[in-house]
Formats: structure tokens, sequence, C-alpha cells
């Protein structure tokens, strides 16, 4: 299981807030001018100059009718007014910007850090776990499958026993928006799943849809309920997908017994933002 529990957590678990252990372990962690045409000569065609002293007989006019030359009649109408014709070619579309791709580095000054939740400071301990088995694929991940850059971060309140997980990764556009989809279908893929957890032994979970605002370009949500075989208390855990292009960025917010959702829905409000802020 791929977002496992962290060192602290499962510490947490032993001492009697047994399912803090269980935070995240599902959800592992130029247009041519037109030429112009020649135009003929309309010189008119002079006689030749008379020669002195020489006189010379007229010529008499032919014989016979005489016809005046046809002119051609001139164009009224709407013809009259319409002018020479050109073609003009529509102006060329201006060329899409190519969206900026960030790198590691960008996605660690978007995460979340000490500060930006009351009350929720980092856990430098984040990167230790204890075990688990999953049994649900949609969600049984940590979303790096195919990801050119990732980030992330684990915030705790102890007064609470309350943990927020951030983790944010660069995919390609079809990659972020099929992740979406799965998590989406989780609900009906796996409503319900034991799995077993070190330290808490057999759990059962059950995945529900959970209603979110759209954040960006797309959003979904699922609520995940642990509820581990040797203790009464149950962690509920918030789940939330946010899509801008190809970037995904992921929180999990998790609570025992009860969950505040105005937590998550400040995390994932503050973690979209601070995206908009590096990049």
């Amino acid at each position: 299981m791929t977002d496992r529990v962290t060192g602290r957590a499962a510490a947490l678990a032993v001492t009697g807030l047994t399912l803090a252990a269980l935070t995240g372990c599902v959800t592992s962690t130029p247009t041519a001018q037109p030429s112009l045409a020649a135009l003929p000569s309309l010189a008119p065609s002079l006689p030749p100059p008379p020669t002195t002293g020489t006189t010379t007989a007229a010529t008499p006019p032919p014989s016979g009718p005489t016809t005046a030359p046809t002119r051609a009649a001139s164009p009224t109408g709407p013809e009259a007014d319409r002018g020479p014709s050109t073609t003009t070619r529509p102006p060329a579309a201006p060329r899409a910007a190519t969206p900026h791709v960030p790198t590691t580095t960008e996605l660690k000054r978007a995460l979340l850090g000490s500060g930006d939740l009351a009350g929720f400071r980092v856990d430098a301990g984040s990167d230790s776990d204890v075990g688990g088995e999953g049994g649900c694929a949609p969600i049984d991940t940590d979303f790096s499958a195919g990801a050119r850059a990732k980030a992330d971060v684990l915030l705790y309140q102890s007064a609470k026993s309350t943990f927020v997980r951030e983790r944010i990764r660069q995919l390609s556009v079809s990659g972020a928006r099929a992740a979406l989809d799965r998590v989406r279908g989780a609900p009906r893929a796996c409503a319900e799943f034991t799995t077993k957890v070190a330290v808490l032994g057999e759990v059962t979970v059950t995945v529900d849809p959970l209603s979110a605002p759209r954040t960006a370009d797309d959003t979904t949500a699922v609520r995940i309920t642990m509820r581990p075989t040797v203790a009464s208390v149950v962690a509920i855990e918030n789940l939330v997908l946010i899509r801008r292009g190809g970037t995904l960025i992921i929180i999990t917010h998790t609570g025992l017994s009860a969950i505040d959702d105005s937590i998550t829905s400040t995390a994932v409000a503050k973690a979209y933002e601070k995206t908009k802020q590096v990049w």
C-alpha cells in the first residue's frame, strides 16, 4: 500500500489512537500582395505632319452609309459602385501558447507548509511507514506512475490526531484525466473490502462518493472509512484530486471518529492557490 502511515502515526495507534496508523494506508503513499496587371498604352496615333509646297488631293469619303463606332455602355447600379475586384486573405490565427510544465523544484515550492493550515505543522518523519496490503486498485496508489516530477508533504495537528497529506504529480494531461476517472469509479469498483495493516491487523474499508466543488480543470473526491477489527475507533479519510492541465494535486485528510470537512476544503483551496503562485 503506497501511501503508508507514518512512524508517528503508528506510535499514536499503539498508545490508543489506533486508527491514526491508517493515515493514507488505503491511498498508498505575411499575406502576399496581388500582382498588378500591365495596363495597355492609351496614347493616340497622331497623323504625319503636312509636306510644305505639295498639294495632296483629298481622298473622297467611302460610299455607302457610315457607321459610328460603338462604345461599351458604362455599368450602372450596384456594379458601378463595386470598384475593382481584389481578394484579401484573412489574418492567420494566433498560435496557442505552449503550457508550462513545472519541474520538481517548482512542485516542492508549491507544497503546503507549516502555517498554511491553522494548527498544522509539517511532519519531518513522513517518509517512514508501516506496511499494508491494499485492496482497491483505483485508490491503492501514490499516483506516481508516468510522473515527470513529483513532491510530497505530510502535515499533522497533534491536538486532534488529524493528518493532511499533499502529493503533487506532473503527468501528461491524459494521464491526469485517467487518474481522476479511476478514483471517480472507486465507489463502484470496491465499495467495501478488507485489508491488513501492520500493528492493526484486519481492517474493513468502505469507499463512498464525496461531493467537492470543482477546482481548476477538474475535481473528484471520495470518502474512505476504515474500521479495524481490534479497535472501536474509526478512521475517516477524505481523498480529493484536483487536475490543473497535467498537474495532479492529491489531498488526503484523515481524522479519528469524525472529520471536519472545512479542513479538507481549506487544504484543497490553499494547495491549488499555491501552484498558481509558483507557475
